[in-house]
């Protein structure tokens, strides 16, 4: 009689519960807000490495278990944990699954640029449709959304005045820079622990 499989052996588990519990520390470690709630953190590094080693489900796991644990204590009523939540998908499946599937020497390359692509991509659908009207309801109304986005962008980017230059000209260049400074973690971390996670 064949044993049943499970989604994860016992040392998948253990690793992905570990990972689980560093990338909510992780998400701690916050930089300054950018716009008023634009924050580099490298939560998604140890969902990267858990993809590396065990594939998209290990990483998606660990984008869910964070982002739980983080909404416990919330102030943005679980919109910015769905938003982090959708992007980090967006950026951990298609660089696990590309780092799996392909066999070429530039795997690396044409993975992080993919994942930054996907990141942008969600960002630019999940904010628009969720997160900027969820968000819009905590201050008061679109348009003081905007004002108070807008009062807090530098002085070299263009006027923000609607929901989409907030997008274009905010969020998706600061997932850019984002999702290049986790390829440059990720994969030097990676590189470290490979070999003892028997990756």
């Amino acid at each position: 009689m064949e044993a049943k499989k499970t989604l994860f052996s016992t040392r998948e588990l253990v690793t992905v519960g570990l990972f689980s519990a560093l990338a909510y520390v992780l998400m701690l470690l916050e930089s300054p807000g950018y716009l008023g709630f634009l924050r580099i953190e490298f939560s998604d590094v140890p969902a990267v490495l858990a993809g590396f080693g065990f594939g998209p489900v290990a990483g998606v796991f660990i984008e869910l278990v964070k982002n739980l644990l983080s909404a416990l204590s919330t102030k943005t009523i679980g919109a910015g944990e769905l938003a982090n939540f959708l992007v980090g998908c967006g950026y951990v499946v298609p660089l696990s699954i590309i780092y799996r599937k392909y066999k070429g020497k530039h795997k690396y390359l044409f993975g992080y640029i993919a994942a930054t692509i996907g990141m942008c991509v969600t960002g630019m659908i999940v904010n628009y449709f969720i997160t900027l009207p969820l968000y819009s309801n905590m201050f008061g109304g679109v348009d003081a959304l905007i004002g108070m986005v807008g009062g807090m962008a530098p002085g070299f980017l263009p006027q923000i005045d609607s929901l989409w230059k907030i997008i274009i000209i905010g969020i998706t260049p600061f997932n850019v820079v984002k999702g290049i400074m986790i390829a440059i973690v990720s994969y030097y971390v990676f590189k470290l622990v490979k070999k003892p996670l028997q990756f």
